[in-house]
C-alpha cells in the first residue's frame, strides 16, 4: 500500500516529531513589568539661562512652541520662577494662551507612558490677587498618528499648514493657589510638594505630549499663566512585535516635533556621510529566521540504484528598510503603467538598492556605523560581524537519492532587524527619521536542508510509465513495433546508405510456423 507524505519544510518535522515553526531565533521578549526613564531634553529648562529677576519669550532648547501661534510662552528665571529647589520654570500665558511641546523618543505604540512635572501658579508680578488665588488651569495631551497621504506629506487641516491631529489622552489640571497683594511686585507662587502625573498608553512611536493653558484671561492678565518645571516621563516599554512584516515596517519623519515627508527629511540625511547619526534601539533589536524556501528543483529517482544529486545552490538574501519603502509608495501612488501611452519613464529608478536605503549610500554608511556602536564597537573599526545590504550564498551539495525517492533542498534565512532614529548632526537642523531596517544576520547562520522523502503518487506512476517512442521529427521518421501496441504491422524505412542509394523497404509479417 502506498502512503502519500507531504513534503512539508524541515522546520515543522524534525526526527519523525510534529514541531511548531519558530520563526525567532531567541524566546520571546515581553513587556518589562519595572518603569524604565525616558529621555526629557532640558527637563528643567535651565537653557537657555535667563538673567536673574526677569522673563522672556525665548523657547526651552529642545522644546517647541505651538504653531501657528508661536510667542505665547515666558521662561522665568530662577529668581522670578521661585521654585523651592531654584528651577527655570516656563510659563504658559503670554499675550494668549500657548502650547509646550515634545517628543518622548524611542517610545514604541503599545508602551504605557507616565509623565511627571511640577507647576505653580504664576508669580509674575502683573498678575492680580484674584487670578492666582484660586489656582490656574492647564492640560496635558497626547495624539494618535497622523495619516500621511498619496503624496507623502502630512495629513493638514483644511487647507492651512496646521498637521491634522486627532487626541488620543488629555487631562486637566489646576495649579495650587496663593494670596497675592497688588500687581506691582512678583508673587511668591505656589509650587505643587508632589509631582503631578499624567499617564497614558502610547498610540504613535514617539509620542509627543503637549502642556497647553486654559487661562483665557483679561487683557489685564493675559500674559498670567500656569508655570511648570521639572519634566521626567518613564515607560513600560511594550513587548517587540514580531508579526511586523518585513514590507510594512513603520516610519516617521520629523522636523522638530512636526511630521516631514521622508523624502523632506531624507534630503537632509542623505547629504553627507556625517549628515546624521543612527541611533539603534537595542531593546528593539533581534535575530530572526525566515520561513522554509525551496532552491531550485525536486530530483526525482525513478531507477533501481542510489544516485547523487549533485548540484551548486545559489540564494541571495536581500535588505529591506521602511525608508525606502515609504517612498516607493509615494512613487507607486504616481505611477501610470495602467496608461496604455505609458513609456515607463515614470518607473525610471523605481528599483532603489535596498542595501542603499532608498539609493542613499550616505544613509547607509550611518546605519552600518549605528548597528556597529549597538554592537559595543564604537571605534567602528573592522569587525566579523558588519552590516550586510545583502548576502548572496552559493554551494555545492552532493545528497544521495534512494530508489523512489525524491531530492530538494530548502533554505531558511536568518535575518536582523533593528529600529533606531536617524537625527540631523548640524546645529540650525532638526530633522528625525525612525526607521526600520531587516537585512541578513551576521550573528545567526542560515539553515541549508538537504531533504529527501518517498515520491508522491503522481510521481510514482510518471516513474512505471513506459518510455515515450512515438514518431518525432528527430527520429529520423522511424517507425517500431513496440509491445502491446495494436497498431499491427509496421513499416521500417531504413536511413539512405552511405552510396547514396536507398534501401530496400521490407514488411514485417507474422511468421506462420511450417508443418514438417
Amino acid at each position: 500500500m502506498l502512503i502519500r507524505v507531504a513534503r512539508t519544510p524541515a522546520s515543522y518535522v524534525l526526527g519523525g516529531v510534529l514541531v511548531l515553526s519558530l520563526s525567532v531565533a531567541a524566546a520571546p521578549v515581553h513587556a518589562e513589568t519595572a518603569w524604565t526613564p525616558v529621555a526629557i531634553e532640558n527637563s528643567q529648562f535651565a537653557l537657555p539661562a535667563v538673567p536673574a529677576g526677569q522673563s522672556n519669550t525665548n523657547t526651552p532648547t529642545g522644546w517647541y512652541q505651538s504653531t501657528p501661534n508661536p510667542f505665547r510662552l515666558q521662561m522665568f528665571s530662577p529668581t522670578l520662577a521661585k521654585h523651592p529647589r531654584n528651577l527655570q520654570a516656563v510659563s504658559l500665558n503670554n499675550n494668549g494662551t500657548g502650547k509646550l511641546r515634545q517628543r518622548l523618543w524611542n517610545v514604541n505604540v503599545g508602551s504605557k507612558v507616565r509623565v511627571k512635572f511640577s507647576d505653580s501658579a504664576s508669580t509674575l508680578a502683573s498678575c492680580t490677587p484674584g487670578e492666582v488665588a484660586s489656582g490656574q488651569k492647564y492640560r496635558v495631551t497626547a495624539y494618535k498618528e497622523t495619516a500621511y497621504g498619496a503624496d507623502g506629506e502630512p495629513s493638514k487641516v483644511g487647507n492651512t499648514q496646521e498637521i491634522a491631529r486627532t487626541v488620543h489622552a488629555t487631562q486637566d489640571y489646576t495649579t495650587l493657589g496663593y494670596p497675592k497683594t497688588g500687581t506691582t511686585t512678583p508673587g511668591s507662587g505656589a509650587w505643587s510638594e508632589a509631582p503631578k502625573v499624567f499617564e497614558f498608553t502610547a498610540a504613535e512611536d514617539n509620542p509627543m505630549i503637549v502642556f497647553e493653558s486654559l487661562e483665557e484671561n483679561a487683557p489685564a492678565d493675559a500674559g498670567c499663566g500656569p508655570m511648570v518645571t521639572d519634566v521626567s516621563a518613564e515607560e513600560q516599554a511594550v513587548a517587540i512585535n514580531h508579526d511586523i512584516e518585513q514590507n510594512k515596517m513603520p516610519f516617521s519623519a520629523f522636523n522638530g516635533v512636526d511630521e516631514i515627508s521622508m523624502a523632506t527629511a531624507g534630503n537632509t540625511c542623505k547629504a553627507s556621510p556625517t549628515a546624521c547619526r543612527f541611533t539603534a534601539d537595542p531593546r528593539y533589536t533581534y535575530q530572526y529566521y525566515l520561513a522554509n524556501r525551496i532552491l531550485g528543483e525536486a530530483y526525482l529517482n525513478c531507477t533501481r540504484n542510489q544516485i547523487t544529486d549533485r548540484r551548486t545552490v545559489t540564494w541571495t538574501e536581500e535588505g529591506f528598510d521602511s525608508i525606502s519603502q515609504e517612498l516607493n509608495r509615494v512613487k507607486n501612488a504616481h505611477a501610470v503603467d495602467q496608461n496604455v501611452a505609458n513609456t515607463g519613464a515614470d518607473d525610471v529608478n523605481m528599483q532603489t538598492t535596498t542595501a542603499n536605503l532608498g539609493g542613499n549610500p550616505n544613509m547607509f554608511q550611518q546605519a552600518a556605523a549605528g548597528f556597529q556602536r549597538n554592537e559595543g564597537n564604537p571605534s567602528l573599526v573592522n569587525t566579523t560581524n558588519p552590516f550586510l545590504g545583502a548576502r548572496n550564498t552559493t554551494k555545492v551539495v552532493d545528497p544521495a537519492v534512494q530508489p523512489g525517492e525524491a531530492s530538494w533542498i530548502e533554505v531558511q534565512a536568518s535575518r536582523e532587524r533593528v529600529e533606531g532614529l536617524f537625527r540631523s548632526t548640524a546645529a540650525n537642523t532638526a530633522i528625525s527619521i525612525e526607521a526600520s531596517l531587516d537585512f541578513p544576520s551576521g550573528k545567526v547562520p542560515d539553515r541549508l536542508y538537504e531533504r529527501s522523502g518517498p515520491l508522491t503518487q503522481d510521481e510514482k506512476k510518471h516513474c512505471l510509465a513506459e518510455r515515450p517512442l512515438k514518431v518525432t521529427p528527430d527520429n529520423g521518421g522511424t517507425r517500431s513495433l513496440m509491445r502491446g501496441s495494436d497498431a499491427g504491422d509496421q513499416l521500417v524505412r531504413t536511413p539512405v546508405s552511405p552510396s547514396g542509394r536507398e534501401a530496400k523497404l521490407t514488411t514485417l509479417t507474422t511468421l506462420t510456423p511450417v508443418k514438417p
